[in-house]
């Protein structure tokens, strides 16, 4: 009876040590192959947010600006408080939000972030069509009045940029789990000076 005892409790030792072993082989492979991967997609979506937030800051703050591209300055501080036009605002925003969150980068370029005027027509029956213009340049003298009584006048601000994970794995080519991933977010906002639009 001791000498089976004895065997046993040396088998339950042996197949504990195994178990053991297969509990760090399985570990591993749920580090590598699903929290690793959750993790990343999860900083990815959080710079998504980001991304999308220094758009949305951008969108909002060019819609308060006195007119479209164009410096203003107002005497009423000598020598006169200098105000930036929609377009540069809009701009100088959003990379001050990028420059806070090291996981969102863009391509600079004079249409990324893009800045856009959108008139659309209030009376759908009127059949006015819906105008769009693309900064820098400010409606001239061929685009339709930025009239508020025909027109709603938009800002809109779109950027393409690059959303990293926390970890990036050079093995594989997979964006938003081992590279980043390009995404393009769009954030408008009503233009609170109409007539600012064409300066």
């Amino acid at each position: 009876m001791r000498a089976k005892s004895g065997f046993r409790g040396t088998f339950r030792r042996r197949s504990k040590g195994a178990m053991a072993a297969e509990y760090v082989a399985t570990l591993y492979l749920l580090f590598m192959f699903l929290f690793f991967p959750i993790l990343n997609l999860s900083c990815v979506g959080l710079n998504a947010f980001f991304l999308w937030f220094a758009c949305n800051a951008g969108a909002s703050m060019a819609a308060k600006s006195p007119c479209f591209n164009r410096l203003i300055y107002v005497p009423a501080s000598p020598p006169g408080t200098p105000y930036p036009g929609a377009y540069d605002t809009a701009r100088a925003r959003a990379t001050q939000i990028k420059n806070m969150f090291p996981g969102v980068q863009w391509t600079v370029s004079p249409t990324n972030p893009r800045v856009e005027i959108i008139m659309e027509p209030i009376d759908p029956a009127s059949g006015l069509p819906t105008f769009k213009k693309v900064g820098p340049s400010p409606l001239n003298a061929g685009d339709p009045a930025p009239d508020p009584d025909t027109y709603s006048m938009l800002v809109r601000v779109t950027i393409v940029g690059d959303c990293s994970p926390l970890i990036p794995v050079p093995w594989f080519d997979v964006p938003g789990l081992s590279k980043p991933m390009t995404m393009l977010v769009t954030s408008q906002a009503q233009f609170e000076n109409p007539p600012g639009l064409r300066f």
